[in-house]
Order: C-alpha cells, then sequence, then structure tokens
C-alpha cells in the first residue's frame, strides 16, 4: 500500500506541476487560436476601489487619464470603501473622476458590487490603487472585443524591482504561470485574470457575495458561464513592485489559496465537470496544486515505510531536498549561490502556502476586509 500511495503522490505532483503545463503548451500550439480583433475606442470605466489610499490615489488616477485613449470616452470610477484617511478627497482630481465614497468598510467586494452598480458604459476596467498602467494598455486591453465572443480579456502583470523601474528577475513559477494562462487562452480554457488590470462587458457582471477575496476569477468564470470567452492580451501591461522578501510573498500567496478554497464553497459547480465548461483546466490549474503539499507529504511518509533500497533512498532524496529548501528561504543570499536551491525553496514556500490554505479559509474575516502589504 505505502508504494501505491508513494507513486500516486510524486504523479500527481509531477503533473501538477510538469505534465499539466507541457500539456497546455502543446495543444496551444496544436489546436489553440486567437479572437479576432481590431482597435476599438468605446466609452469605458475604469472603476478603483480603495480603502486609505489618500497617499496615492491621485497619481493612480493621473496615470490612467493619461493613457493614450479619448478623453471624452474614458472616465474613473472611485469606490472609497469607508477610507479615514482623505481617500476620497484625495481622488477628485478631475472632471472625469467620479468618487463613490461608501460610509462603512465592508470589504473590496462591497466595494466593486456598489461600483458596477453605478456603471453606465458597456465596457468596464477594473484597477487596483497601487499599481500603474503601460502607454497604451487600456486601448490593448479593449482590442479583443472586436470579437463579440469575448467577454472578459486579461492583461498582464509585469514584476519590477522595489524603487526602480527595472523589470524584476522573475523565478521559474511565474514564467510558467504566465505561458500557462497564454496557452489556457487560446485553447478557450482561460477562467482567472490579473486583479491588476482586466476588462469585461459591464451586462457580465455577477455581484460578488460578501468577503468574496478572488474577484479576479469570480468575474472571469461567470463571463465563461455566460457561454464568453476570456482572452489575455499580454501587450495591455500593468506594472507591480515585486514582493520585498518570503514573508510578503507567502502572506500573498496564503491570501490567494484561502481565496480558491472559499471560491469552491461558494461556487460548487466548479466540481461539476458537466456544468462547468473549464473544468479540465480549473481542477488541474488550481485544485490540483490546493492538494500537491498533502500528496508531497504522502510521498515522503509513504518512502518512510516501503521496503527496499530504492524507497530509502527516496526518503534521504526528499529529507535533503526540504532541508535545503528551509535553508533557501531563511538566507536567501547564500542559497542564491547555490543552483536549483532558489526554485527548492520557492517550491515548498508555495506548497506550504497551499497546505495552510483551507484552515487560513475556515478562520477568514467574514467581512473580506482590506489588506495591505
Amino acid at each position: 500500500m505505502s508504494v501505491g500511495i508513494f507513486w500516486c503522490s510524486l504523479l500527481l505532483v509531477a503533473y501538477a506541476y510538469a505534465g499539466y503545463p507541457v500539456l497546455i503548451a502543446t495543444l496551444a500550439r496544436l489546436r489553440g487560436n486567437a479572437p479576432a480583433q481590431a482597435e476599438t475606442t468605446p466609452p469605458v470605466t475604469v472603476v478603483i476601489a480603495a480603502y486609505n489610499e489618500a497617499g496615492q490615489i491621485g497619481a493612480r488616477i493621473r496615470d490612467i487619464l493619461d493613457q493614450d485613449y479619448p478623453a471624452d470616452r474614458l472616465c474613473v470610477l472611485v469606490a472609497s470603501d469607508g477610507s479615514s484617511d482623505g481617500t476620497a478627497a484625495a481622488a477628485a482630481i478631475d472632471a472625469r473622476v467620479r468618487v463613490l465614497a461608501l460610509p462603512d468598510n465592508r470589504g473590496k467586494a462591497a466595494a466593486l458590487n456598489a461600483a458596477l452598480a453605478e456603471v453606465k458604459t458597456e465596457f468596464v476596467v477594473f484597477a487596483d490603487a497601487r499599481q500603474r498602467f503601460a502607454a497604451g494598455a487600456i486601448r490593448r486591453l479593449l482590442t479583443p472585443f472586436a470579437d463579440a465572443e469575448v467577454g472578459a480579456v486579461s492583461g498582464e502583470l509585469v514584476l519590477i524591482e522595489p524603487d526602480a523601474a527595472t523589470p524584476a528577475r522573475v523565478g521559474l513559477y511565474w514564467r510558467i504561470e504566465k505561458l500557462l494562462r497564454e496557452g489556457e487562452a487560446r485553447l478557450r480554457w482561460l477562467h482567472g485574470v490579473s486583479g491588476a488590470i482586466y476588462a469585461l462587458r459591464t451586462a457580465l457582471f455577477v455581484p460578488l457575495p460578501p468577503g468574496t477575496i478572488l474577484d479576479d476569477m469570480w468575474v472571469p468564470l461567470h463571463a465563461v458561464w455566460a457561454r464568453r470567452r476570456v482572452w489575455m492580451a499580454r501587450d495591455a501591461i500593468a506594472y507591480d513592485h515585486v514582493s520585498k522578501n518570503h514573508d510578503e510573498e507567502f502572506r500573498r500567496k496564503l491570501r490567494t489559496l484561502a481565496g480558491n478554497w472559499q471560491l469552491i464553497a461558494r461556487m460548487p459547480r466548479l466540481l461539476a465537470p458537466w456544468r462547468n465548461p473549464v473544468f479540465f483546466a480549473w481542477f488541474s490549474h488550481k485544485f490540483l496544486r490546493l492538494v500537491a503539499p498533502w500528496a508531497l507529504i504522502g510521498a515522503w511518509l509513504a518512502s518512510a515505510f516501503a521496503p527496499g533500497p530504492v524507497y530509502r533512498a527516496a526518503l534521504l532524496l526528499q529529507t535533503f531536498a526540504y532541508a535545503g529548501a528551509v535553508f533557501a528561504i531563511a538566507a536567501p543570499r547564500l542559497a542564491a549561490r547555490v543552483p536549483l536551491l532558489p526554485i527548492a525553496g520557492t517550491f515548498v514556500m508555495l506548497n506550504f502556502a497551499a497546505l495552510c490554505a483551507l484552515p487560513a479559509c475556515i478562520a477568514l474575516d467574514p467581512r473580506g476586509l482590506w489588506k495591505k502589504h
């Protein structure tokens, strides 16, 4: 039995992190296609849900209004979610900006619901207060909507170094993630977008339940279930700073992974292949990453009990690998000098976050209030 557990666990992890990406890349080359695209500049509303962002909301709005887009077709709607630092006043910098000052802090989901109830344009772009857009991002984000099948479009998030404008050196995980999204988009399987930059046909918006963490999955999944396509416009770019350390990255990943468990509870349709047209992609891309750490633990324990020298060697190899990963997390500068150690550290950190995600989801503040990083 321990032998079977070992190999099943190993195969699950191998498929989730290597097999599925290879499969997606292959299928995207053989069967993938892009929507018809033509430059279009329809009236659009950019929605920003903000909480206590007085220090940067003005610059963020100016960044959006300075986009290469017809001024009479671009407006900004800021939902200030019970901010206590003057965010609402700081946002009122232009006639094209409307500020929705909500009286209480009820969380991002509630702020987005309130904002979308006020949007009158056919298209809406979602943005955060922290990031900034590259030149032409909104124009490129809306181009794929020339195809009537397209219901939502994700832009691409590019990470830059703190206090610098140069792109950060991103790890293997992030590079694979971008390739996965691109391949899934070409196969009509994309079911998540970048929360920092995405657009939607406004009529497809379904209000989020209070406290929902992942609007960037709730919104595109409902577009998919409305028989619309979700596309990824990699030339529509938003910039954000890379995490300063493993602790900050861990907190972000933990919140995202806990949000995936939350979505399963709130959208049980995800688990039904006959009701979820992107079930295969969601199961392979999202769900298996939630259970992968349990499979890793199973493989390690099974190798301790399985008979034979092969499994003794496997036990030692896993133990040394985990020890090296812990070292990489504790001393990243030293570990950077050793090939593969940084990758091992990131892999273990992500899986530890996935391991903690279910209890974190259960312990979530039911109001889903804002988290500052």
